[in-house]
């Protein structure tokens, strides 16, 4: 009788199966080898989660504030490696505060992690549609199709594209950016760029007329419009395009809520700052202030800060407070170094501006006459302040003063109902009949309900001799106000006399 052969230890014997050989064959190694290698790839996830990237100067960071944020976030990924939100904080983490490089790795592992979460693959995206546009063309090909309404992806793609040459693409995406978003600031500029690149002058000149459209003093259009009118032939126009384009770029800036998830990551000055502007621009007045107050104190230097934050208590009501903050900023002016010329006479005269509005507000017409006019001397050419002058000097009952005011800011916006309504009074007060009649008119021509426009139209009328004319008026105030009991005492007067 033989005895079975002695096994290594740890192996199988083939007989405690009834499928004997069949079960020890070859797919009972692929079995061990896929085993261990689901094993290899664990352990190598285990030690890629470990290691958490950070920025190679971060030994020169000294904000405290700034420090504690990075170690929390990095404390985050650590004890939750599988978590795509504790990645993706860390990446905002370092963007937001100029750390491109170590934040791609964080919005990598947040997209590996939530493969399904449109913002991981976006912010990826963004952040290498320059180092690496190949693959920032992964990230926001499966970003869209997540979401392929967003028009901030959309414009990216169409960027890595471009880079990568792949035009034809980059086009698709600019139009339907464009289509989501007739008003964004790229669309119709980079479609102009690249119609101008594969020489379809027509084109381009129809996109970048539409550019310019939207960002009147953006010099990237101008520069491009000025080649495309040189390609034409237009070489006066050219010379106005590429004169416009010498001068500082403004545009608007494109609409993206997600950076806004960015910009709260922020703890530094600056990230204040911007957030308190964006507020500003939303208008939440209220927290626009909450975030220009850490930064208030003795030692800021940045007078635009301190424009921003009184602006911000201003339209809180905090008007004691706004003025100390205005005052601030005209301190600062005095002695700026870091701005040019025009630019402190500008903030010089917005300030005097602002604390005209916080004057006007307190009922304090006198002071609110002499920093408007302060604003005026720096900046004459300026309808926001003749409005501004011109309202102060009719709530005064100065009339004679208010008129040239009027006359400015209607020749700046002619739809301003209540300036050509005010003028009109003023040529009414004035005996100047046929003038105000003539600015009645244009009244009614914005506003057909303007109720008092027809009743001082009647007036003007009557005092004309237009007696038909002036019936005609009053009875339109009637129609509008059947109560208005001057124009029925007016109509009766009038239908005495005819």
């Amino acid at each position: 009788m033989h005895k079975n052969p002695r096994l290594p230890v740890g192996a199988v014997s083939n007989r405690a199966s009834p499928r004997g050989r069949a079960y020890n064959a070859r797919p009972r190694s692929l079995f061990g080898v896929t085993l261990l290698l689901i094993l290899m790839n664990a352990m190598l996830l285990a030690a890629e989660e470990i290691e958490v990237p950070e920025p190679a100067d971060l030994n020169l960071v000294e904000e405290k504030l700034l420090l504690d944020a990075i170690a929390t976030a990095q404390k985050a990924v650590r004890n939750a490696p599988d978590d795509a939100e504790a990645w993706g904080k860390l990446g905002h983490v370092y963007l937001v505060h100029g750390w491109e490089e170590p934040s791609v790795p964080c919005y990598r592992r947040a997209s590996r992690l939530a493969p399904d979460e449109f913002r991981w693959h976006y912010f990826l995206g963004r952040m290498t549609v320059q180092r690496a546009p190949q693959a920032a063309v992964k990230a926001f090909t499966r970003a869209l199709q997540l979401d392929a309404t967003d028009v901030p992806a959309h414009l990216y793609l169409a960027a890595a594209l471009r880079v990568l040459g792949r035009l034809d693409e980059a086009k698709h995406h600019l139009e339907r950016a464009k289509n989501l978003q007739p008003d964004n600031p790229f669309s119709a500029l980079w479609l102009g760029e690249i119609a101008l690149a594969r020489q379809q002058i027509g084109l381009a000149k129809t996109h970048l007329a539409r550019a310019l459209r939207i960002n009147p003093n953006q010099r990237e259009a101008h520069a491009l419009m000025a080649q495309v009118q040189l390609a034409s032939g237009e070489t006066a126009a050219a010379k106005r395009h590429a004169a416009s384009a010498r001068q500082p770029s403004q545009y608007n800036k494109l609409r993206d809520p997600l950076w806004w998830e960015v910009l709260r990551a922020g703890v530094t000055a600056p990230l204040y700052a911007e957030r308190g502007r964006h507020h500003l621009a939303e208008g939440d007045f209220v927290r626009a202030a909450a975030e220009f107050e850490p930064l208030i104190s003795h030692k800021q230097k940045d007078v635009e800060v301190w424009r921003d934050y009184g602006i911000a208590l201003l339209h809180t009501e905090r008007y004691n407070e706004a003025i100390a903050a205005f005052e601030s900023a005209h301190v600062l002016l005095r002695s700026e170094t870091d701005k040019t010329p025009p630019e402190i006479t500008d903030l010089t005269a917005e300030v005097h501006y602002y604390l005209g509005r916080v004057y006007d507000k307190l009922g304090r017409n006198v002071s609110a006459i002499a920093q408007y006019q302060k604003a005026l001397a720096l900046t004459p050419h300026t309808p926001v302040l003749h409005r501004a002058l011109a309202e102060v000097y009719w709530k005064k009952q100065a009339y004679a003063k208010a008129e040239p005011h009027y006359k400015v800011a209607i020749a700046d916006d002619e739809t301003d109902v209540q300036a050509v309504y005010r003028l009109g009074l003023i040529f009414l007060t004035q005996e100047h009949y046929e003038k105000a009649v003539a600015r009645f008119e244009k009244v009614l021509a914005l506003d057909a309900a303007h109720v008092r426009a027809y009743g001082a139209l009647g007036f003007a009328l009557h005092k004309l001799g237009n007696v038909s004319e002036a019936i005609a008026a009053f009875e339109k105030v009637l129609q509008l106000e059947p109560e208005n009991k001057h124009a029925m005492e007016m109509l009766t007067q009038l239908r005495e006399v005819k």
